[in-house]
């Protein structure tokens, strides 16, 4: 079999390391693809917590709470609650693109479906603070 080569030069494509700075959006994409590192950290809090709520009581007040009580352990949790809330919101703005609903033959509006999470969002959270002010 004989292979038929080209004297023309084969075009590649220059990929830079800093390719993302060039347009906002690949930044926005760039911090939210980031925002896992923050939650591998609250996730890993958590787990630190179960382990020491299996201690008991004793484990969690001698050991958790002086950890999260930390000065940098309460900036890391700051960062990891706002990595968290930007994931959330473009997560919302994002989803009723992708989503093709359909009412009566007509697409449903975008707006009401982010409406809707955000109001969602919003019921859980009051309840969840509700039933720890019980």
């Amino acid at each position: 079999m004989t292979t038929v080569s080209s004297k023309r030069k084969k075009y590649v494509r220059e990929v830079t390391p800093n390719w993302w700075k060039k347009l906002d959006f690949y930044k926005l994409y760039i911090a939210r693809e980031a925002t896992a590192i923050p939650s591998l950290w609250f996730s890993l809090v958590l787990l630190y917590g179960v382990v020491c709520l299996s201690q008991g009581v004793e484990g969690l007040e001698s050991n958790f709470v002086p950890f999260l009580q930390n000065p940098i352990v309460v900036l890391l949790n700051i960062i990891a609650l706002a990595a968290s809330l930007l994931n959330t919101v473009t997560y919302f703005f994002m989803t009723p693109k992708v989503l093709n609903i359909v009412v009566k033959n007509e697409k449903l509006n975008p707006n009401v479906i982010t409406i809707a999470m955000w109001a969602v969002t919003a019921v859980v959270s009051i309840l969840a603070l509700v039933l720890i002010y019980l």
